[in-house]
């Protein structure tokens, strides 16, 4: 077991794998990003769990296949003592994707591990945990500080609470909305999009077109040439239509607010 007696600053990391040098390729693969602190890299889940809960890192990647204890009995274990830590599986078998899309895994990386990949994880991240912090402080200014923040819409028949990061994407249906949570899982609310831009702009979405709003979390690509950007959540992938200056004002926005790698 190996740890960092460093201060954290940023984003704490812990790297799990019982091969050495994917341990350390993976270590340098973290430093070149900003923001990102390695505090400890460990050989097995035991190590790793020991770690976890005296140094309470933010992401941990994770290699599933391992001796004794696997990345999934690990992630077990981090429930069972109610660790507050994400993970990101990092393996180089993809028939793991669906278990890790199970256990709520942040992400799935397969080895080897491309640094436009990692990056986009981390970015992502970073993303995720600055809507988490605006949506608990919403929540502390109306008094609600024991549940995550919601915003309650009006269905045809009822209404729905939804929290903006669960949303990929809102597409306008004359005066109401479609609130995508994935290809095939929607749900129209009888409020129209310019009201939706309005209600989220404190969270991460951009108007892409007259009648899509997307959420920069779930952002991955954006092709000039084909006029279309890729939104990914887990298994979902959704290619949408942009025009390319919304692409421009777009990239702008990402690199003003730092998410761009250096």
């Amino acid at each position: 077991m190996e740890i960092e007696n460093l201060p954290a600053k940023g984003i704490k990391a812990l790297i799990v794998d019982d091969e050495e040098e994917a341990r350390n390729l993976l270590e340098r693969l973290l430093y070149r990003i900003p923001g990102i602190e390695v505090i400890g890299k460990a050989s097995s889940a035991d190590e790793a769990l020991e770690i976890v809960v005296n140094c309470l890192p933010d992401l941990v990647f994770l290699d599933v296949q391992m001796p004794e204890k696997n990345g999934f009995q690990l992630v077990d274990y981090f429930k069972k003592y109610l660790l507050n830590t994400k993970v990101v599986f990092v393996t180089a078998h993809a028939e793991f994707a669906i278990d890790a899309m199970k256990v709520s895994a942040f992400d799935y990386l397969l080895k080897p591990v491309l640094m436009n990949q990692l990056t986009d994880t981390i970015l992502r991240f970073k993303a995720e945990r600055l809507l988490s912090f605006n949506a608990n402080k919403t929540g502390q200014t109306s008094g609600n500080t024991n549940h995550p923040s919601k915003i309650k819409f009006n269905t045809r028949t009822g209404y729905i609470l939804v929290s903006p990061s669960e949303i990929m994407y809102c597409e306008a249906d004359v005066n109401y909305t479609n609130l995508y949570f994935g290809k095939e899982n929607r749900e129209t609310v009888t409020v129209n999009l310019g009201r939706i831009e309005e209600i989220f702009a404190l969270y991460s979405f951009y108007r892409i077109s007259r009648s899509i709003l997307i959420n920069r979390l779930y952002l991955s690509k954006a092709d000039r040439q084909k006029k279309k950007c890729l939104l990914v959540k887990a298994d979902e992938r959704i290619f949408l239509d942009i025009p390319p200056n919304h692409i421009r004002e777009l990239e702008k926005l990402l690199d003003s607010s730092g998410n761009s790698p250096a």
